[in-house]
């Protein structure tokens, strides 16, 4: 019948199953493709031809999200250069108020540019990163960016860290409604947001490591608390070191002073 005509469409539409082979030969292909079209056109251009064909053209939106990831690679691993020149501007660069204010904008245009990517990449690898190692991930971002290993490293633990911070959290349940920050909370210094006591609690994920820090924060409470590197290794979630991340928690938990509002 043509309604069952039109069920077997919507069956065909539906979004192939994604399988580590796909990935790993997508990304391949993504790479081969810059290197191409850059020995001919340049870099600038092969970054265009790349997103037109694995992004704006991809119609599978897991194929997509990796285009996006490897594709903006390179210029996001710009951006972090542009906002170190910019940062030491602001800090040590003696500029006049006019100049002050641009390089201001400038940089706060960056950072959301570069918060954004790291969401892009978080989702990708919480999405599919049973898919792929590290080490292939940070190959497929290095050679995008051309040799920004550094950068790569960089981006890969901060959004591993956050990854494995919330899996710890998530397993607290004397902290409520817990969600990652948006974009616009996380400029301001939040990874993550939820309720503790009643109360407005937001968290935000560190690497390496040093004592969880318990603060007021815009009024309400704030944690900053340092994620191990072996609580997501690899990609894959480490338990115990997770149940060590808790216990930091619960103890910046326990040092949190009272709010005294003002009437």
């Amino acid at each position: 019948s043509e309604q069952n005509a039109r069920l077997i469409g919507m069956e065909d539409e539906q979004p192939q199953h994604i399988t580590r082979e796909m990935l790993t030969s997508r990304a391949e292909e993504i790479l081969q493709t810059i290197a191409q079209v850059r020995g001919d056109s340049g870099i600038k251009e092969a970054v265009h031809v790349a997103a037109e064909r694995f992004v704006e053209d991809e119609p599978r939106a897991e194929l997509k999200r990796l285009g996006e990831v490897v594709v903006l690679a390179r210029r996001q691993a710009l951006i972090q250069q542009l906002l170190d020149v910019d940062r030491e501007a602001l800090h040590h660069g003696h500029l006049n108020h006019d100049e002050l204010v641009s390089t201001g904008y400038h940089y706060e245009m960056l950072r959301h540019q570069a918060c954004t990517y790291n969401h892009l990449l978080r989702s990708f690898i919480e999405s599919f990163g049973l898919h792929f190692s590290r080490d292939e991930l940070m190959k497929w971002l290095t050679t995008a960016s051309l040799g920004r290993s550094t950068w790569a490293k960089g981006e890969v633990t901060g959004a591993v860290s956050e990854i494995a911070l919330h899996a710890a959290l998530q397993g607290m349940p004397e902290i409520r409604d817990l969600r990652y920050a948006t974009v616009a909370e996380d400029l301001v210094g939040y990874d993550f947001v939820g309720e503790w006591n009643g109360e407005l609690l937001t968290v935000d994920a560190k690497t390496g490591r040093y004592a969880p820090l318990s603060e007021t924060k815009h009024g309400h409470r704030h944690l900053e608390i340092s994620v191990p590197r072996e609580a997501a290794k690899d990609l894959r979630i480490n338990h115990g070191a997770l149940a060590m991340v808790r216990r930091e928690v619960r103890q910046a938990l326990g040092q949190l002073k009272p709010i005294h509002h003002h009437i």
